[in-house]
Formats: C-alpha cells, structure tokens, sequence
C-alpha cells in the first residue's frame, strides 16, 4: 500500500464541475503532500484509487488521463502511472507542510453513534423538553423515574437493582472528581494498574493525593506486585478496570477478581472498579466486583463507575456512581446532597431524553447487540490479519470486548517509552496517530521500569479495511 491512502476526498455531486475533474483537482493538491505515492513517483493503481476514493474505476481512469493530458502524469505501458519532471518540480518547489495533512485518527476511541440512534436521540430530546415546565417536585419525580430506568440497565449489566445507592453526574470524569473531594482524604494512598485512565490519575495526582501504580499480567493487576507494594507502602484504595480494561482490552478472570476481594478484605483497603467501556462487550463478560461482594455479602466497599458516553454518544455526557452496598442509608443520603450542591448532577432534559432511550426495547434488543456485532467483527478482522501484518516478536493482547486492544512488540527494556516514541512518529509521518503506552502511565514514575512497547489499537474509528492497512503498516514500522 502507498502511502497516505486515506487522503479526506471532498465531492459535490451537484456541482456543474464534473466528478472526474474534482478527482483530479485533489489529486493534484494529494500528490504536492506526497500522498499516494510509491516509491516517492508512481501513483497507486487504478482500482486501489477507486477503494480510496469510493469513485468508479470509469471516473478514477479519467481522473488519471486529465493529470496525464495537463503534463502531471506519464502513463507507462504494463506498468501505471508516474510523476513528470513537471509534477516532481512543483513538489520541490511547494510542498505542503506535514502538519496540514488529515491524519487517521486513533486517539480518540468513541464510536460515533449510528444513524438510527441519532434519529431516535432526536426524537426523545424533542420530547423531553417539556420538563423544563415542571414544577420543582415534579422536576424530583422525574429525576427517581430516570434513576429508576438507568438502575434497570445497570442491571442487565450485574449491578444491584437499587436506584437509592445511584448517584448520577453529567460525565464520569465529575463522578470521579466527586469521589476524590468528598469521599478521598488527601492523605490517602491509592494503586492504581500501571497503565490507567490518564484523567483519573491527574486529578489524583492534582488533589494531592498519593498515586502508586501496580504492573499488570495477562490477568489483571498482578498479585505479587500489590503484595509487595501494600508492605512498602499501605494502600486505602485500590482502583481497577477489570472488564476489558482501558487501555490493554484485557479482562480480569474469575479468580482475580475473588483474589482483589480477599486481599481488600484482609487489608481494609476500598475498591473503585471503573467499567470504561460496559456496554460494549462481545461475550457477555464476568460478573462485576461490586455485584460479588454484594452477593457474597463482602464487608468491602465498592464504588463502581459507568460511562454513558460510549454507549450513547460523545457528547450525551452522562455518569453514574454505585454507591457500595455496604454504605448506609445517612451517608448515602449526604452525599447525594452534595452532588446537587455541587451542580454536579446532569440537566433534567439530557436525563430525560437518555432514560427514554434506555427504556426503548430496540435499543437492549437491536442496538447494543448490532454494535457489539460490530466491534466483535473488526477484532477477528485484527486476529485474522495478525500474523502476516506483525513481526513475530509483537503480539495482541486477546479481548473479549470494548473498543481498543493493546499490542507489544520487542523484548521488555527501559527504553520502551522512546521506542515506542519512535514507532508513534513513523506511523505519523505516514498518516496515523496512535497513543504509545507511555501515555496511560504515571508521569513521574521511577526511572528504569522495564517494560515491553506498546501502543494502543482503538477498533472504532476506522473501517475494516483501513484497520488492516495500518496494522500492516505499523508491523512494518517494527521492523524498521
């Protein structure tokens, strides 16, 4: 493949200025920023420009032809097309900086709501408007009903049906902020996985709280290493990711999971699992550590968080805050104070509108199993496509869902922040931005870990055949 073959095409179809012509323009503009190119001169072929572009194989030919016929292009027999001196000058002479190529982006993982989802989010904003009529208690009644629906699809989930323990926010991200100012001491020490949700930790780090990140296996955060952290330095929170954990995409098994109960038990230590992705799974996942240790009847707290952003749509931000099922009910009651205190809650209409989509059978039934289908699709893409586009010294990580797998490559070193630095700004140059694992650890942790490369592999984003071009591209940058 040449490089840049995802180069953002405009079209107008009404236009007066035919499709071929426009193929040509941007082309022209596409080939001064080096884009579909092999080799640095001959343009990809025909078919693989009718696949980019999404034009027919008839309007690409003539699209090619008119760069030929205006002296851009020199068609060679048997063999394609390739830049004139004319067209070689002119890159010389103004070529577009780097920085304004469009770039396929894998750095944000949310997936963009489909169509059908927009319509019916449409439908259920417009009427939820009404709410803002409603007298004051009528707004409080409507706040329960809302908590009473969004406790129904945690539910399905494995969270206690309790609507009462559910504290609901405008985004996780001031969930979590809650926590750390009204539940966290500032002289609490908190472990978290060494790769973890980089704005969680900052706002740790920022309240003055101690962050101490503890490595990770195959199945979660590794016990030996929270043994011996907990000697050397006694934790009061222990904060998890156990269900296709943001970054890896691992899942904690069954007995880690009971292992993390046992050992918060004997130390006194609370949990706080974050499901990141927690409707996005491919096989239904474990049970959660908050419905075990209510089940089992666990002396332990656990906080539990759930993000809507994902499920619904990036900007429908909306949090929720299980409360441990330990917690009484004046304490439950305070908290749930300071929330509306703190303005903290989400606006009565974007609650309306979610919980009316949440209650909508289509969405359990249709939606939600449609995009599952979706990602479970593109990781076999992935899986399928490994091992001719890696080396054999990378690997991926195996997921049974979410939105990003992880992939490392190389041998364990304490150079692999600037390996990984080195393969980020290839794939760059190339037309792909990933984040390197560097980017879901501590800023300032000892100098020296020793760690395998790694970056991170949203599924999202791009179409299967996009995710197989760069995969092949990013074994090639391992290689290099």
């Amino acid at each position: 493949m040449a490089n840049r073959p995802f180069f953002a095409f405009h079209f107008h179809k009404r236009s007066n200025t035919p499709l071929y012509i426009q193929l040509a323009e941007q082309l022209r503009t596409a080939l001064l920023r080096g884009a579909f190119l092999v080799g640095g001169e001959q343009l990809i072929s025909l078919r693989e420009m009718k696949a980019v572009s999404g034009c027919s194989l008839e309007t690409v030919k003539k699209a090619y032809d008119h760069l030929v016929a205006d002296g851009w292009l020199e068609a060679v027999h048997g063999k394609g097309y390739f830049l004139t001196a004319k067209a070689k000058q002119a890159r010389d002479c103004t070529r577009l900086p780097l920085t304004d190529i469009p770039l396929a982006s894998l750095v944000d993982s949310t997936p963009q709501p489909g169509a059908e989802l927009m319509r019916r989010l449409r439908v259920a904003f417009y009427e939820s408007v009404s709410v803002l009529l409603d007298r004051p208690d009528e707004k409080k009644a409507r706040r329960s009903q809302a908590a009473e629906v969004f406790a129904g699809h945690l539910a399905r989930r494995g969270i206690p049906h309790v609507p009462e323990r559910l504290l609901l926010f405008n985004r996780s991200v001031s969930g979590f902020s809650f926590l750390v100012q009204q539940v966290m001491k500032r002289t609490d020490v908190v472990f978290v996985e060494a790769y973890s949700y980089p704005a969680f930790m900052a706002m740790l780090r920022h309240s003055g709280i101690e962050v101490r990140a503890i490595r990770l296996d195959d199945e979660g955060i590794c016990p030996e290493a929270l043994e011996a952290a907990q000697r050397e330095r006694p934790a009061d929170w222990l904060m998890v990711n156990p269900h296709h954990h943001f970054p890896t995409g691992i899942s904690y098994s069954p007995r880690r999971k009971r292992y993390l109960l046992e050992w918060a038990e004997r130390h006194g230590v609370r949990l706080l699992e974050n499901d990141h992705h927690g409707d996005l799974w491919f096989r239904r996942p474990g049970r959660t550590l908050y419905r075990m240790a209510a089940e089992a009847g666990s002396p332990v707290p656990v906080y539990y968080f759930h993000s809507f952003s994902k499920t619904l749509a990036p900007d429908v931000q909306l949090g929720v805050l299980a409360l441990p099922w330990v917690m009484a009910g004046e304490e439950r009651e305070r908290l749930r104070q300071f929330v509306t205190l703190m303005g903290a809650e989400p606006p009565l209409v974007v609650l309306e509108a979610a919980a009316r989509l949440l209650a909508d059978p289509w969405f359990a039934e249709v939606y939600l199993p449609e995009r599952r289908a979706l990602f479970s699709s593109r990781w076999q893409c992935l899986l399928q496509e490994q091992r001719q586009a890696l080396p054999k010294h990378a690997r991926i990580l195996p997921i049974s869902g979410g939105l990003n797998t992880w992939i490392e490559w190389g041998t364990a070193s304490p150079l692999a922040a600037s390996q990984e630095a080195r393969i980020v700004s290839l794939l760059r140059e190339e037309g792909l931005e990933l984040m390197p694992g560097q980017a879901f650890r501590l800023p300032d942790e000892p100098v020296g870990i020793v760690r395998r490369p790694a970056v991170r592999f949203p599924l999202s984003p791009l179409d299967e055949r996009e995710l197989k071009h760069w995969l092949h591209r990013l074994g090639a940058a391992m290689l290099r």
